[in-house]
């Protein structure tokens, strides 16, 4: 779990050193393929870049397409994308986007976004403050997660980046 989140944070590192472009249309909504007995909904942000002499740079108007068992989403990126949350039986999904006749596919897990919230906010909490501050932020993560109504978790997608090979 220690190296997913090093992961991330040098994910976010590397995202909060290039410039991103605003989102300028409505959150994208999905349609579904099938009687989905969704309890709710949850959105992601999916944004689109390609190589460039500067490292990478975001492109926008990429057209994209969302898909997962029993619902579906196209748009252009940047875009903040409506997912329905099922609970437990959120499925994995994928988006692919297409940019000079280069596709590129990405596999995206559904995550439990409350967890993934607890945990989040107690190490960064527990980062900052020391050896008795990451024990503290593992206790209060630890009593977090047994505290709650695992019924009422939400469940959805991580925000995603797709790196395109190719420079532009």
């Amino acid at each position: 779990m220690t190296r997913k989140f090093f992961l991330i944070a040098a994910a976010l590192a590397t995202l909060s050193a290039c410039e991103v472009a605003d989102i300028t249309q409505a959150p994208i909504p999905y349609t579904a393929t099938k009687n989905l007995k969704a309890k709710g909904t949850h959105n992601f942000t999916a944004r689109t870049f390609v190589k460039s002499s500067k490292g990478r740079n975001e492109v926008s108007g990429i057209p994209c397409t969302f898909t997962a068992d029993g619902f579906k989403a196209s748009f252009v990126t940047p875009a903040l994308v409506t997912t329905p949350d099922m609970g437990q039986r959120t499925p994995p999904a994928s988006i692919t986007c297409k940019y000079k006749d280069v596709s590129k596919l990405e596999i995206m897990p559904a995550v439990n976004i409350t967890v993934r919230d607890i945990t989040a906010s107690a190490r960064s909490y527990g980062y900052g403050s020391g050896l008795v501050g990451l024990v503290v932020a593992g206790i209060s993560e630890s009593s977090q997660k047994s505290r709650r109504d695992a019924t009422l978790d939400v469940y959805g997608y991580n925000n995603v980046i797709v790196q395109l090979d190719i420079e532009d």
